[in-house]
């Protein structure tokens, strides 16, 4: 065989294609035979005679597959002609029949014996015979156990950060494993191939299979292995890390922004795989602490916000490989349950995505899997068993765990006929987990519902703990324990560390033979699929739940505090903390840790919106819009204060702004004029003034006010002066908003508050910067950009002296850099002489405001730092980094609801279309600017600037310039 191209070429008729393709061809190279075959091997715009004839020529074998459909077709027998050229004695064995379906077999070939498929007794025979007749005699026939396969050897230039323990007896999936293969090897135009489908259907398990054994580590030396399943396992963790095995210099100190871009261009250059297994757990719909209990049932409508990241690095990661799309010449593989939206646009995917959804099990998949284990049952028998489930991979292997493991009729495939079958897909899958479950002993029940209680995977240790048989402080910190992979299935490393025996050891070992838990031999860790965790954790009694939960409380509260906070995972052990306290029902305690340890790192230092919000939405047990289960009112005020706060600074102003107001409706029944103060000088200035509801905003801080003159608090009459000094300066009313500003400074200077007077000073730049715009006298507008500028120089003087005496202030940074950014650039275009420096300044400090901002993910003040690079680049000549900037700005307004950054981008980009730098398709062009575009942006801008009530509560700068240019383009 070895003289020649191929092992066999296969003969067959289009009409039997999905027995050949789906079942003979990858049964038969899966034993190691190389096969010749038409629509993947013959060469394109070769004559059809020609590729048969070399294609028998080059095969040791033609392999004829005899139907009714190949003995009509004339093509097929020309290639029985061909094969028996080379042959026409039988003396060489070269052609080797296969009867398929019963039909009338030619005289010319009735002298070959054939091996006949149509009798399923003997269809281990029939494989048997064929391989011996293709020259592979010991190839194990399909069903029958093969020799243990040898762990296939990782190059260590792989990095694999979160192996995945292979479940046993993992069977074909060769369909989808070429299809991989051939994406990753010759699709060119598609750097990004996402693998969806729905919960249990082995995305990962194929995934990793396939990196393992098909990828050629040659041609991809260089390969990432990411599971956002891991705990802890973040996408700033992701391109930190990925970056570090790159051996970038200095990746961890750097921003995501910066982390991502660099990764983007590595992807640039050939031979980098990055494969991101359960990316679902990015989007917001499995963002979550819950999301290891989350099933299917989310509305999938490409329009669902759902279906966004949580991380905005992360959309802007996707949105860069799309777009970059034939330009990368690496790939990125990604498997979940939902496709993200950021690889959308118009309802189409980017150009360089590609998206294949995972289909069930082949039916000859599912046969091979049940006979492996020794199932008993023809193949009919066994097909009709696995209908039901439409050949769900996890609902089989419960199904034939519970097989396996039926005492009346162990291993018999006539138990599945007893199952209550209906018509109904998804309620055979519950009612077979269902049934697998109330199969277990009481004790392996319990066992498994208690394993349920653990988020993710968990060690040998630290399930000993919860089943109250462990001292949780005797190795608190030490939860991923290393496990000896030496160990067979089941067993314990009781023996080897002189441990006493543990009846849970059996009880954990018969969980695995049902294919209800899985143990990672390597890492030594237990887990169980969402699906069947979600079900066992919901059979656990209340009593029962609440004791587990209280154990792993216990637990954890033994791990030692971390010293230093330097990210999210020093803070681990303290979220697991918070998490069992709420599923044990203990919510004031978990409200009263997350306010003592968890409060001031998340908020101040790390910026960690997002994690707040999912902590804190864990003691709405009903949801948002409903009271919580806290004993006292001022601690669920403090609660709904603390999630309107991080959604408002998440870019979520919209919802936010019903938790301020629940947060006011408790104080204000209560009678409690400081924090009703409190509270709607928060919805005013967090919320309502982003969202462009300016009159709110107005009425809400002047009550504020009037609230603390009552109580004699003239501290915070000081700070909500001058929120509503930013409030009335958008709606261009310059000389109370002037007033506002110098009664808070009087109030803050008398009490040496530092840090309110730089935030009063970054708000009189804000002011002299939009009189400036509004003027068109150029020695007034450079007057009040040289008062932006002092001031915010000022501002950020005061924020280091905040900074040195207290505590730094990063959002006062944020501000105060992108005030004196701002106002350099606009200093720039009234000082045409000392532009350059004016512009290097600019640049300097809106690029230290804008990596401060990315640092703490402060989404609020984004887009408006966005939006000054993009002018900046413009004034600079670099057009289209100033429409990509531009544009970037944009998505932050309208995902986020921002209704005065909103407009001020319109603006710039009607500018941009009227200079002729952008055209319906977002392109630059040098020919002459689209007008009908630069009104649709201006429409829109003014549309934003109007606001909720319109004149006079309006961004009237905005909008006055939106009314002059559609004038002008009516011109």
């Amino acid at each position: 065989m070895t003289d020649y191209k191929y092992d066999v070429f296969i003969s067959y008729s289009h009409a039997d294609e999905d027995w050949v393709v789906n079942t003979l061809l990858p049964t038969i190279e899966d034993a190691g035979i190389k096969a010749c075959i038409d629509f993947r091997d013959f060469v394109p715009g070769k004559p059809s005679r020609a590729n048969m004839r070399d294609a028998v020529k080059e095969s040791a074998y033609t392999l004829l597959v005899m139907t009714p459909a190949w003995m009509a077709s004339e093509w097929t027998a020309f290639e029985g002609l061909l094969s028996f050229l080379h042959d026409p004695a039988g003396s060489k064995q070269r052609t080797v029949p296969l009867l398929k379906e019963e039909c009338e077999i030619p005289e010319d070939i009735q002298i070959f014996t054939y091996i006949d498929f149509t009798r399923e007794d003997r269809e281990e025979i029939a494989w048997s015979q064929l391989f011996t007749a293709l020259g592979k005699p010991k190839a194990p026939t399909p069903g029958t156990s093969a020799p243990p396969e040898k762990e296939p050897e990782i190059p260590k230039s792989w990095f694999l950060a979160h192996p995945y323990g292979m479940p046993a007896h993992f069977t074909g999936r060769r369909a989808e494993r070429n299809m991989l293969t051939g994406w990753l090897n010759s699709d060119k135009e598609h750097p990004l191939l996402i693998l969806r489908a729905l919960g249990g259907f082995g995305k990962s398990a194929l995934s990793w299979y396939w990196l393992t054994h098909d990828v050629d580590s040659k041609k991809w030396p260089k390969v990432v292995w990411w599971s956002f399943y891991a705990e802890d396992a973040s996408f700033n963790d992701f391109l930190k890390e990925t970056l570090l095995d790159f051996g970038v210099p200095n990746a961890d100190k750097m921003n995501p922004r910066q982390q991502t871009n660099i990764l983007l261009n590595a992807l640039q250059q050939p031979g980098i795989l990055l494969i991101l297994d359960g990316f679902e757990r990015v989007l917001r719909a499995y963002g979550n602490m819950g999301a290891a209990y989350q099933g299917d049932e989310l509305d999938n409508d490409r329009n669902d916000s759902s279906r966004d990241c949580v991380n905005p690095y992360a959309d802007a990661f996707l949105q860069g490989i799309g777009a970059f799309g034939y330009m990368l010449r690496s790939k990125v593989l990604m498997s979940t349950r939902l496709t993200p939206r950021a690889v959308e646009r118009y309802g189409q995917l980017l150009q360089g995505v590609r998206e294949e959804e995972l289909a069930a099990m082949h039916k000859d998949d599912a046969v091979a899997f049940f006979k492996v284990q020794g199932i008993r049952g023809t193949r009919s028998e066994i097909e009709s068993a696995c209908t039901p489930y439409q050949y769900h991979p996890l609902s089989l292997r419960i199904l034939a765990g519970y097989i396996l493991g039926n005492r009346r009729k162990p291993n018999d495939i006539a138990v599945a006929r007893e199952l209550n079958i209906t018509e109904d897909i998804i309620q055979n899958k519950h009612h077979v987990l269902e049934i697998a479950y109330n199969s277990l002993s009481p004790e392996e029940a319990k066992l498994l519902s208690t394993i349920a209680c653990f988020r993710s995977p968990t060690s040998y240790e630290a399930l000993q703990s919860i089943m109250g048989r462990g001292d949780p402080s005797s190795d608190g910190d030490s939860v991923d324990i290393q496990g000896d992979p030496s160990l067979k299935n089941g067993e314990s490393d009781s023996t080897k560390t002189g441990r006493p025996y543990d009846e849970s050891d059996d009880q954990l070992k018969e969980l695995e033979e049902r294919g209800l838990l899985h143990w990672d031999k390597a890492d030594n860790k237990y887990d169980l699929h969402p699906i069947v965790r979600r079900y066992a954790y919901e059979r656990l009694t209340a009593p029962d739940r609440t004791a587990a939960h209280n154990r792993l409380k216990d637990y954890f509260e033994a791990v030692p505090e971390k010293e230093k906070i330097t990210s999210l995972n020093d803070l681990a052990p303290v979220i697991e903390l918070y998490h069992h306290m709420v599923r044990a029902g203990q919510f004031d305690e978990a409200r009263e840790l997350f306010r003592d340890r968890l409060t001031n790192p998340l908020y101040f230092q790390l910026g960690a919106y997002q994690q707040i919000i999912e902590l804190m939405r864990a003691l709405f047990i009903g949801g948002e819009d409903k009271p919580l289960k806290l004993k006292e009112e001022s601690a669920q005020a403090w609660t709904l204060n603390t999630l309107a706060n991080a959604s408002a600074l998440n870019g979520e102003p919209r919802r936010a702004v019903p938790l301020f107001e629940m947060h006011n409706d408790i104080y204000e029944k209560a009678g409690n004029k400081k924090n009703l103060a409190a509270g709607l000088g928060n919805v005013a200035y967090m919320a309502q003034i982003h969202i462009g509801a300016l009159g709110d905003a107005e009425r809400n801080l002047r009550r504020s006010i009037d609230l603390c003159r009552e109580i004699e608090d003239e501290e915070k009459v000081g700070t909500w002066q001058y929120f509503l000094a930013h409030t009335l300066i958008y709606l261009g009313n310059w000389n109370e908003s002037n007033e506002m500003l110098d009664a808070a400074a009087t109030i803050k200077k008398k009490s040496n508050h530092v840090q309110a007077q730089s935030v009063i000073l970054a708000y009189r730049s804000l002011r002299a910067l939009l009189i400036a715009r509004e003027t068109d006298n150029a020695k007034l507008k450079r007057e009040y950009c040289q008062q932006a500028t002092e001031s915010a120089q000022r501002a950020l003087e005061l924020a280091d002296e905040w900074a040195r005496t207290r505590y730094p202030m990063e959002r006062d940074y944020v501000r105060a850099h992108w005030m004196l950014g701002a106002s350099y650039r606009a200093m720039a275009s009234t000082a045409p002489r000392s532009a350059t420096e004016l512009l290097e300044k600019a640049e300097k400090h809106l690029s230290e405001s804008l990596q401060r901002c990315r640092a703490i993910n402060n989404v609020e003040h984004e887009a408006d730092i966005l939006l000054e690079v993009s002018k900046l680049r413009y004034t600079q000549n670099e057009s289209e980094e100033a429409l990509r900037l531009a544009k970037e700005a944009l998505i932050i307004t309208e995902r986020s609801g921002y209704v005065l950054q909103g407009a001020d981008v319109n603006l710039f980009l009607a500018e941009l279309a009227l200079e002729g730098v952008l055209t319906s398709d977002g392109v630059t062009s040098e020919e002459q600017a689209p007008k009908e575009l630069a009104r649709e942006y201006a429409q829109k801008a003014k549309d934003l600037a109007h606001c909720d009530d319109g004149p006079p509560h309006h961004y009237k700068v905005a909008y006055d310039e939106a009314e002059a240019l559609l004038e002008k383009l009516k011109e």
